[in-house]
């Protein structure tokens, strides 16, 4: 076969609706539409209850599918979970059924104000009277033993003198021993009576103040048997105060609710981007106040993991590696519980109940995210499910009507037209023609700028305009480049033939990514080191693009065996390129170069070509073929085209061509060319104009100069054709 010219017929690729003007009317499409194989494998993590990780490029959006998907569930309704206190230093979980923690709350404020009424229960006729009783039975016994003394006293010639002060003895001498003895054992007693009286009466106290808060608090127990401890921890508590009759703080003993659901309400689905420690586990606050720092049960501050308890959590993989959370992340699901984190300074005496862990956890990332999880073995134990996203679609009619319901459903007014556009252009960022873009994110952030620019519903016109003002935001560089080119700093020829020179096409990593044609250029003269790539040497080639040159080596052992060893040195380099080169899309332009250098053979200046090449010579598809096109054609716009001018690609890359309207329109009119080829040797006839084989072909000419260049390394000095 020779190469083959492409027609416009063969090459439009758009899609012209029968009345672009008619509004979009499709029903709003299924979750995940068109992601079948995705969703198979979502609904066997959550009918199984297993944790998953979705994977996939990045705005495909991924996140807003899985929160209007797992939004739709249906789950048990999980319990409420309240941190409560037991004692100054220890904080426990409490479990109450669903809904039930506003009943608690309210039982819980009446309970405190119980024991703020306590100090009114001490004024009731029949407790002062119990207190009178207990306060007389104890000065009785005081004064019994002061009286005692006093007579002991008054024999020994001395007054006893009872005050403020304590007990004296008054008169005239010194105080007999024995006399001075009872006067220190009763002094001493009578403190003793007096600290035991204090006892008791806040034994009475807290005894008036237990009976009375029991009435209160045992019928709270029956109604939420499950707060038993918390509850008779604060009866104890507010007996205590009571007790002592210190002023009483009820902040820290008030439960601090978690987590809380209603009866036949969706299950909680927590999204959270950041996962720091805190932001996950939960954390611990301090109050501060005169310089002292204090917590308690009312600052723990709940986390994602608490707030989606008994649903399920989103979180991206690439944080939980970025922040360092994993290992402590890992271990709260294999322990099933996590404890909110703590400042290292923070000031202790607040022992914190694990929480127990109940969510269903979605890792989301893309696959570059999860490479260094999977190294992990706990990784595939606890995430055994793959939610695996394509990055792109079938361009079938369903999916464009499931493209069109879902820009509707995204609040978009839209034709026909405008759909057909979007819809084009998520199959141009694809590079296929059957294939759609996934990446639902991006396409619709152009319809967000189109509707910027739009005069009510969305037209073709519009989408055209977006997409045109994004391509010229991003246009700068190809700008400067095209001037460079113009005034002659860039050097390319694009006219007539030349030895050894060829118009290479590469793609630059943009976004969006844009085509450029870099000059290659080979020189061949006698020598035993084969190919050599300059840009190699000079540290610019990468691996994929050194393992393209060496099956080029391949090509030409192989091709050119009868001639003996490869007695040549053939130099290859992209003129004016100071950037790493990576990937095998040169190759065929590579080859026609070397070729050419060795043979002597012209080749045509005005294709640009692309296309790898295998160590047969057959020609593989490439990538980013489209923008290479596009771009050659810019090149020759900046120069002027001459209606020669045209791309040579790989006959396997016709369905990944999606040309721009200008480029379709330049070659309908035939101002410009698109040649496609299968082999070395179609190619080699089309840039050469000579016939591959036979008598006078490219390949007898490099074999004859293969062999005078293998005379004179040998040192015989034969006349070369």
């Amino acid at each position: 076969m020779s190469a083959q010219r492409i027609s416009y017929q063969d090459l439009e690729w758009r899609t012209f609706p029968a009345d672009p003007s008619v509004e979009v009317n499709h029903p709003a499409p299924p979750p995940f539409f068109g992601q079948e194989r995705a969703r198979a494998a979502l609904e066997l993590a959550l009918k199984g209850g297993f944790h998953a990780y979705v994977v996939g490029p990045p705005s495909l959006g991924k996140h807003e599918a899985l929160l209007q998907y797992l939004k739709q569930q249906r789950v048990e309704t999980p319990p409420d979970l309240l941190y409560v206190p037991l004692s100054e230093r220890r904080a426990a979980v409490l479990t109450l059924p669903s809904g039930k923690e506003n009943d608690l709350a309210e039982a819980i404020e009446g309970l405190l104000e119980e024991g703020n009424r306590l100090e009114a229960l001490f004024r009731q006729r029949s407790f002062l009277q119990e207190k009178s009783r207990l306060e007389s039975r104890f000065r009785q016994q005081q004064e019994e033993q002061i009286e005692q003394l006093r007579r002991e006293a008054q024999a020994a010639g001395f007054s006893l003198l009872v005050g403020e002060e304590g007990i004296e003895l008054s008169g005239q001498g010194s105080v007999p021993t024995e006399l001075a003895a009872h006067l220190e054992e009763v002094t001493l007693h009578n403190l003793a009576l007096s600290a035991e009286a204090a006892q008791a009466l806040r034994r009475l106290r807290r005894e008036w103040a237990s009976h009375y808060l029991n009435t209160r608090v045992e019928p709270l127990i029956r109604r939420f048997p499950q707060a038993r401890a918390y509850l008779e921890a604060l009866r104890d508590r507010l007996a205590r105060a009571a007790e002592s009759g210190e002023s009483f703080d009820p902040t820290p003993w008030r439960p601090n609710l978690l987590t809380s659901s209603s009866t036949g309400s969706p299950p909680p689905v927590v999204f959270e981007p950041y996962a720091t420690a805190p932001r996950l586990f939960g954390r611990l606050d301090y109050h501060t106040e005169r310089g002292v720092r204090s917590t308690h049960v009312g600052l723990i501050r709940p986390g994602a993991i608490h707030r989606a308890q008994g649903g399920f959590l989103i979180l991206d993989a690439s944080s939980l590696v970025r922040e360092g959370t994993w290992e402590a992340f890992k271990r709260a699901l294999r322990n099933g519980q996590v404890e909110p984190v703590t400042e290292a300074d923070g000031p202790g005496g607040l022992e914190v109940e694990p929480f127990p862990v109940q969510v269903q956890v979605l890792l989301v990332g893309s696959h570059e995210a999860f490479e260094p999880l999977e190294h992990d073995p706990a990784f595939s134990e606890l995430f055994r499910i793959r939610v695996e996203f394509s990055p792109t679609l079938p361009a079938t009619p369903e999916h464009y009507q499931a493209f069109g319901g879902w820009l509707s459903q995204q609040g978009f007014q839209l034709t026909e037209g405008a759909l057909a556009r979007l819809w084009d252009e998520g199959r141009r960022m694809a590079e296929q023609r059957d294939r759609f873009d996934a990446r639902l994110v991006e396409l619709r952030a152009i319809a967000e700028e189109a509707a910027v620019l739009a005069k009510g519903p969305l037209r073709a016109e519009d989408v055209e305009r977006a997409i045109a003002a994004r391509d010229e935001r991003a246009f700068h560089s190809e700008e400067e480049f095209l001037r460079a080119v113009r005034e002659g700093t860039w050097s390319f020829r694009l006219k007539g033939k030349a030895v050894g020179e060829i118009n290479a096409l590469v793609v630059l990593e943009t976004d969006p990514p844009w085509g450029r044609p870099s000059r290659l250029t080979a020189r061949a003269a006698p020598g035993r080191d084969g190919v050599l790539s300059i840009d190699r040497e000079a540290g610019l080639g990468g691996h994929i693009f050194h393992k393209a040159v060496l099956a080029l080596s391949g090509y030409l052992r192989g091709h050119y065996a009868e001639v003996g060893s490869f007695s040549a040195t053939v130099s290859l380099v992209f003129e004016q390129n100071y950037a790493s080169i990576e990937g095998d899309s040169a190759g065929l332009a590579e080859l026609l170069a070397i070729l050419s250098a060795i043979g002597g053979v012209p080749l045509r200046q005005d294709l640009g070509v692309t296309g790898a090449v295998d160590q047969s010579g057959q020609v593989l598809a490439v990538g980013g073929v489209t923008a290479k096109i596009e771009g050659f054609f810019r090149l020759c716009q900046a120069q002027g085209l001459t209606g020669d001018q045209g791309v040579v690609i790989p006959r396997s890359n016709l369905s990944n061509l999606t040309l721009s309207s200008e480029v379709l329109e330049a070659i309908r009119n035939e101002r410009f060319h698109l040649y496609t080829v299968e082999t070395v040797d179609e190619a080699i006839e089309l840039l050469t104009g000579k016939r591959a084989e036979g008598f006078g072909g490219v390949h007898e000419k490099v074999r004859q100069s293969l062999e005078h260049f293998r005379d004179l390394e040998n040192g015989e000095h034969g006349e070369r054709d």
